[in-house]
């Protein structure tokens, strides 16, 4: 019996000696595990070189909004300041030279009431402009208001987003005539009071 019993505290010794400690008499086994930190790269837009680069969505032209102070257009590197017009007018902000087929209504402080496209190039993200058709604009723009009265007695559909809203003008097309193949001639952003569609004067 005590052979027996001698032989079990042998095995009992052995088992914590297997699981015992390292023979270096290190306790600690914890390991720390470490993240890399995640570079943050800030995406730069480049800004536009011309017309084409443009995108216009509701109140806005590019990186342009209505309703914007003349100081905060300026900023944006993309207009000339008090250019001097035909017949004695001077525009208080003018897109450069390089951005053909856009234009800009001031008020008389010199802050933007008006965006509008007159040529194509700039499109809508959804591939609106100047030359769609109103078939094209129903399809991108489900929302888009009924044809009205716009411009010098022709006819416009429009669309609001919250203050923001893109008219577009159909050429020549009276409401009683416009077709689905009319096609776009001319497009207006505003902020706030819907686009008049029509342009006239300095």
């Amino acid at each position: 019996m005590k052979r027996m019993l001698g032989t079990v505290a042998v095995l009992i010794l052995f088992t914590s000696a297997c699981g015992s400690e390292p023979s270096n008499g290190d306790t600690d086994f914890t390991v720390e595990q470490t993240t890399p930190t995640p570079t943050v790269t800030q995406e730069t837009t480049p800004p536009p070189a011309g017309a084409s680069d443009l995108v216009v969505r509701p109140g806005a032209i590019g990186p342009v909004k209505a309703g914007i102070t003349k100081d905060e257009a300026l900023a944006t590197g993309l207009f000339d300041a008090d250019v001097a017009g035909a017949e004695g007018c001077t525009f208080a902000l003018q897109w450069k030279k390089q951005f053909t087929g856009v234009d800009v209504l001031t008020r008389q402080d010199g802050s933007v009431a008006a965006l509008g496209v007159t040529a194509g190039g700039p499109e809508t993200e959804e591939g609106i402009g100047v030359g769609s058709t109103l078939a094209d604009v129903k399809a991108a723009y489900p929302e888009l208001s009924p044809v009205s009265e716009a411009g010098f007695d022709q006819a416009g559909a429009f669309l609001t987003v919250g203050d923001d809203h893109i008219g577009f003008l159909f050429g020549d097309a009276t409401v009683s005539t416009i077709k689905d193949s009319s096609k776009v001639s001319f497009i207006e952003v505003t902020n706030g009071k819907r686009p008049e569609l029509m342009r006239s004067g300095c």
